[in-house]
């Protein structure tokens, strides 16, 4: 989940002595088990035209612990000025019309809430998110945010989520969305222990990797991706949601002193704010590549922000060595040190493992 970082607080930790210099090249790797946890593995298929089949194991595992670091700052509850977007409420553009009704809540973040509602114009279900307030504060981040679905309107990918228009709503800007039926990577790894099938994982990761290239060459960056915004559908198509949203948060926080993002799987540019490039989307597709093969994250829930910011993560362990090593690249403290994009990185996690991703 998105959550809101203070760049001040951050820079003054970042200008302490045992913080004031970047290492140039991540530390050197040790050798990573021999024995890969494939074998632990479920087994989920993606299924052309059909549904996906999933084979779970019964114990689920410890779920993450929660960053705790002092430069992070959670939204407030009954403070985030989206209190009045519940089920049962109807509303328009300007609630002039009542064109959505609200059917429940499906999730709430940094950049805002999250329903399914019923558009009784078109009689479809869509989801929606209404943007945090403090997002749209002004009028040049109102230009922002529409600068940035207008490219998010132009992203035409079947393993993008389609956006289907920007509205406002009162003091509240929507964006309205295609409404998906099915669980995301976060939910399916609920389900598991010890992380999925390399053939689930090979084949979802290009499909992934193959609408990051195409965002990026429309000059979009995704900037969280994590497993709650890889999503697999009742009928096993793999889709990439929140495509601009964070992007625009991350513009609209800068004068206001705060990046939105998920820390752990953030490159170390991005959380010291940074000017970004695509590389900083190959990190964060390498940290959710690794945990989805071992259900385990790169570093741990407890390092503290400007660890991250800083220093190489641990080395990658609990993998084939080949596939230890592309981890390795695709999430090299240095940018230049990774790969040059996703599909890079998909071709080369696929080769090292054997898995033809087709």
């Amino acid at each position: 989940m998105a959550i809101v970082i203070q760049k001040s607080q951050l820079k003054k930790a970042l200008e302490q002595p045992s913080f004031a210099k970047a290492p140039t090249s991540p530390a050197p790797a040790s050798k990573p088990e021999a024995k890969a946890a494939g074998s632990r593995f479920a087994s989920i298929k993606i299924r052309k035209g059909g549904k996906a089949e999933i084979h779970s194991k019964p114990d689920v595992p410890e779920k993450p612990k929660k960053f705790a670091n002092v430069v992070i700052r959670k939204a407030q509850k009954g403070s985030s000025g989206l209190e009045s977007f519940v089920p049962g409420k109807t509303f328009g553009i300007d609630d002039a019309l009542t064109r959505y009704a609200i059917k429940s809540v499906i999730g709430e973040g940094g950049t805002g809430r999250v329903v399914l509602a019923r558009d009784q114009m078109l009689d479809m279900d869509v989801a929606i998110k209404i943007l945090s307030p403090r997002l749209v504060r002004d009028e040049t981040a109102l230009a922002s945010l529409k600068a940035e679905v207008r490219i998010t309107l132009g992203l035409i990918h079947k393993h993008i989520l389609r956006v289907y228009n920007l509205e406002r709503s009162g003091n509240n800007y929507l964006v309205v969305m295609e409404y998906l039926k099915g669980r995301s990577v976060a939910q399916l790894m609920d389900e598991v222990r010890g992380g999925m099938s390399p053939e689930f994982v090979v084949s979802a990761i290009s499909l992934v990797a193959d609408a990051l290239d195409y965002a990026h060459r429309h000059h979009v960056l995704h900037l969280d991706l994590t497993p709650g915004n890889i999503f697999l559908t009742d009928d096993g198509l793999i889709k990439v949601i929140d495509f601009g949203i964070a992007r625009f948060a991350d513009a609209a926080s800068a004068s206001d002193d705060f990046i939105v993002g998920t820390p752990v799987f953030m490159s170390p540019e991005q959380i010291r704010g940074d000017a970004l490039e695509v590389t900083t989307d190959v990190y964060s597709l390498g940290v959710l590549t690794l945990q989805m093969l071992t259900g385990k994250l790169i570093a741990s829930s407890e390092t503290p922000l400007e660890k991250l910011a800083t220093e190489p993560h641990p080395p990658v362990t609990g993998l084939p060595d080949p596939v230890a090593a592309v981890i390795e690249k695709a999430t090299a403290f240095s940018p230049s040190d990774r790969y040059e994009s996703t599909g890079a990185f998909a071709a080369a996690l696929a080769a090292a493992y054997g898995i033809d991703p087709e």
